[in-house]
């Protein structure tokens, strides 16, 4: 473990974080007050610009890549019998194509901020079905405001940027990859995550699954919770702490990290702003 502080840095990420979003909610309130004023906004619901529309379709393609960009919304990402997308409330400007066996999604709309704020009733929601048992070569999810559901894919790459909102993965398997935290929870159960870096942002992250070769975590701002199938000697444990212990099954770390070197796992934690607590469940 290193032994230097970074106390200071994370202080100062905390306290930047929170002058930001004071300064959000300043602009926020001030722009609902002006629009307000100009009949803009009625019944606490701002009139949307562009048109949505409801979207199922089956298609025949095999898909090999996927590259999603949803700008707000549910997106969901599943596994099933066939190839198929579909979903409600979507905006006129989400284009999807399919290209050289790659699933392309753009939300080329603009994000209605301040109706995603005031809670409309209607959220659009975006659902992707992968036929069951494909392998997909990459997958990159670019998610803005609101909810990911990931269940049942797997792929040899894997890259996850959240916006804000809550991140649900089930079942998920990935041979490379990265998660990009926003500002949200993050809950990943029953996973297989190997040569995987995650660089959390705001909120709790939680973990549960096989976590294998090198695995690096670099905490932002909440707790973070590593529930691994596995065994403790199977890896070596190197970290650095933050404003907050790291603990391996209820013990402090060491300062010269723990478990042997040569194993066949490693685990690198750049300790953030919260707790982090690894805890190790043996498999027989």
């Amino acid at each position: 473990m290193k032994t230097n502080n970074h106390w200071i840095k994370y202080f100062g990420i905390a306290f930047g974080l929170i002058i930001a979003l004071g300064l959000i909610s300043m602009i926020v309130n001030g722009g609902i007050l002006v629009l307000s004023s100009l009949g803009l906004m009625r019944n606490n619901i701002l009139t949307q610009q562009s048109i949505t529309k409801d979207f199922n379709q089956e298609y025949s393609e095999k898909i090999e890549n996927m590259d999603v960009n949803f700008n707000a919304g549910n997106l969901i990402v599943q596994s099933g019998d066939k190839f198929m997308i579909g979903g409600s409330d979507l905006s006129s400007g989400l284009k999807i194509q399919v290209e050289n066996g790659t699933l392309i999604i753009e939300d080329q709309g603009n994000v209605n901020l301040f109706g995603n704020l005031l809670r409309q009733k209607k959220a659009p929601t975006l659902v992707i079905t992968i036929p069951k048992d494909t392998i997909l070569n990459r997958v990159d999810l670019e998610m803005g405001a609101g909810r990911g559901e990931i269940n049942g894919i797997s792929a040899k790459e894997l890259n996850l940027t959240q916006g804000a909102g809550e991140l649900v993965a089930t079942n998920v398997q990935a041979q490379s990859g990265k998660l990009s935290g926003g500002a949200g929870a993050v809950s990943f159960t029953s996973v297989k995550l190997h040569n995987f870096d995650i660089e959390s942002g705001v909120g709790l992250v939680e973990i549960q699954g096989q976590l294998t070769g090198d695995f690096k975590l670099d905490c932002g701002v909440g707790q973070t919770i590593l529930n691994i199938d596995g065994n403790a000697q199977d890896y070596f444990i190197d970290a650095d702490q933050g404003l907050g212990p790291i603990t391996v099954n209820g013990n402090k770390l060491s300062e010269n990290g723990t478990g042997p070197k040569t194993a066949t796992n490693s685990l690198e934690v750049n300790g953030g702003v919260g707790a982090v607590e690894i805890n190790f469940n043996p498999q027989t």
